[in-house]
């Protein structure tokens, strides 16, 4: 898959509630998978499940640190966290998609 029409990344995962506190999930790399077009960003880990992000439920994309983002979307209430090698080229890529962080 080219960046054009999209492309894939492992990576680890932690999932953590907005509310209540602690980790739902949080598992290193290559455990977790983030897909993504110009349309859709697919976050998928054995023990988290699937989350879907659109430009409808899309809240924010964060660098979180130096190692990965935070996606948080309207429809859950957890903020995903994707772990991945090189950051700044994951921000990249999802830019060429139309995809925006906040840095």
């Amino acid at each position: 898959m080219t960046d054009v029409d999209g492309f894939s990344l492992r990576g680890g995962i932690r999932v953590l509630p907005t509310v209540g506190g602690g980790v739902r999930a949080d598992s290193g790399w290559p455990m977790a998978r983030l897909r993504a077009d110009s349309h859709s960003i697919t976050l998928r880990e054995i023990w988290a499940g699937t989350l879907v992000i659109t430009a409808d439920n899309l809240m924010a994309i964060r660098r979180w640190r130096s190692a990965g983002l935070e996606f948080e979307v309207a429809d859950h209430d957890e903020v995903w966290m994707f772990r991945a090698l090189n950051v700044d080229r994951l921000i990249n890529r999802l830019a060429a998609l139309g995809w925006t962080t906040e840095r």
